[in-house]
């Protein structure tokens, strides 16, 4: 696999969910919380949107492990830093401490772009669907891209087996 498609499927499949699902957080938090501007209730959601992101990692490492044997050495740093398996517990501290900032920006930045009640009603209309969609078709095309490298079964024991 060169360089570049491993850079646009990472792309795919990490950074585009990973940014679908801080959005997802914020709009899933502002629809869902009446005064969602005071800070502690916005310190629950980003810590409960925390929370999911560490455990929506954990099905991401096996791919995201192979994609960073191909991939530049900022990606590569990336990738190792986001891997949790086996990490020591100082590194899944730090990871979930940049997962809670981000998610409660994330609750802020939404608040922000949508100000007002036609921004809540748009927050709380359609907003999470599209999310949801755009997370899909970014997995969907990081996966077609070249699914067989990723796969969690070694690529002789699949070449084995179909002869």
């Amino acid at each position: 696999m060169t360089s570049k498609k491993a850079f646009a499927i990472f792309i795919f499949l990490f950074v585009i969910p990973y940014l679908c699902g801080l959005a997802i957080i914020g709009v899933a938090y502002n629809a869902m919380v009446l005064h969602s501007t005071s800070l502690w209730r916005s310190a629950v959601g980003a810590l409960v949107g925390a929370t999911l992101l560490y455990f929506a990692k954990i099905p991401l490492e096996r791919p995201l492990r192979i994609l960073g044997r191909y991939t530049y050495r900022f990606i590569h740093l990336t990738v190792r830093f986001f891997m949790l398996d086996n990490a020591r517990p100082l590194k899944r501290v730090l990871n979930y401490l940049i997962d809670f900032g981000l998610a409660f920006f994330a609750t802020y930045a939404l608040r922000w772009l949508f100000p007002g009640q036609a921004g809540k009603s748009i927050i709380m209309s359609t907003m999470n669907g599209w999310l949801v969609a755009a997370l899909f078709i970014s997995l969907c095309i990081g996966a077609y891209m070249d699914f067989d490298v990723l796969s969690i079964a070694p690529r002789q024991d699949l070449d084995a087996k179909n002869d």
